[in-house]
């Protein structure tokens, strides 16, 4: 595992992560790290944290009140690495809201729950795709391809993140235009078809 691909530092240290260290590394007839990468700091309703002030905020009491998956959200999707942030519950909620229980969630019930009750829990077979079809497929495969060089360029997470929740919000277009529901009195076969979009996308 070495030499590392990824140093991680705070910017307040970087001059001993990316200076001192390398050397004593080159002493020793070790390689350096590929990269130093020094994270931002966290405010708390713009105050620096602070034990005096009473303000730090304890990730296990996130964790217990949001969830593991939903901090971990937050915290990429809402400062781009590298920078400062600044935290607040108001932002959490609403990130957690407006994200993943508005968008990506409802998107996934929808779907699966019209999938349930309408296509015999399964997930159909498509007929002939429409161009509108192959434009969300294609968008949804085309995610990792343009998720890696933000990754891997400037840890961009939050850039990364972006470019998910863009296929998402197509996705939902895509429902509200297509509309299963009607679909479903008038041509089932397109029904199936777009409900089989549909899954494929919250699946890639």
């Amino acid at each position: 595992f070495w030499p590392a691909d990824r140093h991680m530092v705070g910017k307040d240290i970087v001059r001993f992560h990316a200076v001192y260290w390398p050397a004593f590394l080159a002493a020793a007839g070790l390689e350096p790290p590929r990269r130093v990468f020094a994270h931002g700091w966290w405010t708390v309703e713009g105050q620096k944290m602070s034990k005096s002030l009473g303000n730090v905020v304890k990730p296990a009491d996130m964790i217990a009140r949001f969830g593991l998956d939903p901090v971990r959200y937050f915290l990429l999707r809402e400062v781009p690495f590298g920078q400062d942030g600044d935290f607040s519950q108001a932002a959490m909620v609403r990130r957690i809201n407006t994200d993943l229980a508005n968008d990506l969630g409802n998107l996934g019930q929808r779907v699966l729950s019209f999938i349930q009750k309408n296509a015999g829990a399964a997930v159909p077979r498509p007929g002939e795709l429409t161009a509108e079809d192959r434009r969300l497929l294609d968008a949804a495969a085309g995610l990792l391809a343009q998720m890696r060089p933000e990754l891997a360029a400037a840890q961009s997470f939050n850039r990364a993140l972006e470019v998910v929740f863009q296929v998402v919000a197509e996705a939902n277009r895509y429902v509200d235009v297509q509309a299963p529901w009607t679909l479903r009195k008038t041509d089932t076969a397109r029904m199936e078809t777009g409900l089989y979009v549909l899954a494929e996308t919250i699946h890639g």
